[in-house]
C-alpha cells in the first residue's frame, strides 16, 4: 500500500498525515492477519495476568475515587470497569505481568497499544476494521520512534526502558485513530505524549514491580494525550527532532538515527517486526533456551548429565541476566542460570516453571551454580549469545541460535499460537468464553462495533461463582 506520504513538515506531522489517510481497504492482507494475531496474543497474556499481585496493586490505586462505578471500560479477566484511561493502565500492566506478551516494536508494543484500543472501544461506535487500523498505527509508530532513537540496544543501554519511553507514541497513535482525530489533532496527540513519557531499568536491581507497570503507564499516557488533543490542547510538533528538549536529543543523545523514523512510512508496517513469546521470561533468554532444548534433543542428555552451561555474551548480557539470587518472579524471569536450570530439568519454560519459584530445589540450585554468564564475545546488533554445554562424560557442544522461536523470521504457527491462547484464557474465563473471544477476533473485520469484543473480556461469571 502506498498512501503518498507528504514529505513536508516535521517528523510528527508527516507520520500523523500518513496514518490519518490510511483506509482499511488499502491494507495488505498480511498486515491485517498480523494485527489479529497480535491482538489475540495480547488479550490472552492480559487475561492470564489479570489476578497477579502487581495488577491488584494497580487496580487499588486506579479505583481511588471511583469505587462502585459501573461505567467505563472493562478490566480484562475481572468483574470490574474503570474510567477509560485507568482501564488502559490496568490492562497494559496485566498484559506484561507474566512476561508472556509480545516483543519487538517498541519493546512490548501489544501491551501498550491493545489496551488503548479496547478501552476506547467502550465508548461504542468504532468498527472492527477501524480498530484493526488503530492497532497497526500504534505498532507502527511505537516501533518507528524506537528506530529513530537508535534502536533497542543503544536506547536501552542508556538506562531507558523503551516500552515506556517509545510506547507512549504508539498508544497516542492508536488512540487518535480510535477517536477519529484529523492530522492536526493527531500530531498534537503525539507531541503531548512525548512530553511526558519515561521508564527506566532500575527495577532490574531488586526485581521491583515497575517493569510490569511501564506498558500500562505508556498506554494511559498515550490515551490521555489523544483525549487532550481532541479537547483542544496543542502538542509540540518538533517533539522528536527539536534541538533542545526533543525526544531524540534528550532520550537518545548521540545515538539517535532520526532518518529511520519515517523510512518506508506508508508502505512498510512495523508490526511485522514484533514477535510472540513461547516462553514466560525475558526474550533475551529465549535464544539460549532454544539452544539448550536443541542440544538436549540431539544428545539425549538428562539434567543430571550436565556438568556446566556457559553463556558466551557481552557486558550487557552479564548485566541483565547473570543473577543467582532469586527473590521475586522478575528475578527468575531475568536470570539466565535459573531459566536454563528449569529448562534442563523440566524441558519447558512455561509460567509454572517460574511461579512458584523452584530456586530452592537442590537440583535447580546445582544447575544454577553450574551456569556461568561471561562477557567474552562481541555481539553485533541482532546477535545473541551462544550456549556452551559441557556434559559429565567430557563431551562439549556450542550452539548459537539466529532466530529464536517466536521471532518474525521463526514465528509461532497458528496451532502453537492457538494452544498458547487457550492455555492462558481458559483457566480464567472458561472454555466457552475462550472460544467466543477467539471467534470475535477472527471475525473482527466484520464487526460493526468493536465494543462487543471488549465486553467479552470481562469475567461476567465472577459474581455467580461468588454467590
Amino acid at each position: 500500500m502506498d498512501v503518498g506520504v507528504d514529505e513536508t513538515g516535521t517528523l510528527t506531522e508527516r507520520a500523523a498525515r500518513c496514518w490519518v489517510s490510511v483506509r482499511y481497504d488499502d491494507l495488505p492482507r498480511d498486515a491485517v492477519r498480523l494485527a489479529k494475531r497480535f491482538l489475540i496474543d495480547t488479550l490472552a497474556a492480559g487475561i492470564a495476568g489479570a489476578r497477579t499481585d502487581v495488577v491488584e496493586s494497580t487496580i487499588r490505586a486506579a479505583q481511588t475515587g471511583f469505587e462502585g462505578s459501573s461505567g467505563g471500560a472493562v478490566v480484562w479477566g475481572r468483574d470490574l470497569r474503570l474510567p477509560i484511561p485507568q482501564a488502559a493502565l490496568v490492562n497494559g500492566t496485566a498484559a506484561h505481568a507474566l512476561e508472556l506478551d509480545d516483543f519487538g516494536g517498541c519493546g512490548h508494543s501489544g501491551a501498550v497499544v491493545v489496551p488503548v484500543v479496547c478501552a476506547l472501544a467502550a465508548r461504542g461506535g468504532v468498527s472492527g476494521r477501524e480498530a484493526l487500523v488503530a492497532i497497526l498505527a500504534g505498532y507502527d509508530l511505537a516501533a518507528r520512534v524506537l528506530e529513530g532513537a537508535g534502536g533497542y540496544r543503544p536506547h536501552n543501554a542508556l538506562g531507558w526502558h523503551s516500552t515506556g519511553t517509545c510506547g507512549s507514541f504508539g498508544a497516542a497513535a492508536a488512540a487518535a485513530r480510535m477517536l477519529g482525530l484529523d492530522a492536526e489533532r493527531t500530531a498534537d496527540a503525539l507531541g503531548i505524549a512525548g512530553t511526558f513519557t519515561g521508564g527506566v531499568w532500575a527495577f532490574l536491581a531488586d526485581g521491583a514491580d515497575t517493569k510490569r507497570f511501564h506498558p500500562g503507564k505508556a498506554a494511559e499516557n498515550g490515551l490521555a494525550a489523544a483525549l487532550l488533543a481532541q479537547a483542544g490542547m496543542s502538542g509540540p510538533r518538533q517533539i522528536l527532532e527539536a534541538e533542545w528538549g526533543g525526544f531524540f536529543g534528550t532520550y537518545s543523545h548521540g545515538i539517535a538515527t532520526p532518518e529511520l523514523t519515517l523510512e518506508g512510512l506508508g508502505t512498510a508496517f512495523r508490526i511485522d517486526r514484533s514477535g510472540m513469546k513461547p516462553y514466560a521470561c525475558c526474550r533475551g533468554l529465549h535464544y539460549t533456551i532454544d539452544a539448550l532444548l536443541e542440544l538436549i534433543a540431539e544428545t539425549g542428555c538428562k539434567a543430571g548429565d550436565i556438568d556446566a552451561m556457559i553463556v558466551h555474551g557481552n557486558a550487557q548480557t552479564v548485566r541483565q541476566f547473570d543473577r543467582q539470587q532469586i527473590a521475586t518472579l522478575l528475578d527468575a524471569q531475568f536470570s539466565m542460570p535459573y531459566a536454563l536450570a528449569v529448562v534442563a530439568d523440566s524441558g519447558r519454560a512455561t509460567i509454572d516453571q517460574f511461579s512458584p519459584s523452584r530456586a530452592d530445589e537442590p537440583e535447580i540450585r546445582r544447575l544454577m551454580r553450574a551456569t556461568r554468564v561471561v562477557a567474552d564475545r562481541t555481539l553485533a546488533v541482532g546477535d545473541y549469545p551462544p550456549l556452551e554445554l559441557r556434559l559429565k562424560d567430557g563431551r562439549r557442544f556450542e550452539r548459537a541460535i539466529a532466530f529464536a522461536k517466536g521471532a518474525p523470521e521463526n514465528p509461532l504457527s497458528d496451532g502453537e499460537l492457538a494452544r498458547k491462547v487457550e492455555s492462558l484464557i481458559t483457566p480464567v474465563l472458561g472454555t466457552q468464553r475462550h472460544r467466543e473471544i477467539v471467534a470475535a477476533v477472527e471475525r473482527l473485520d466484520e464487526a460493526a462495533d468493536v465494543a462487543a469484543l471488549a465486553n467479552l473480556l470481562a469475567d461476567s461469571d465472577a459474581r455467580r461463582r461468588a454467590a
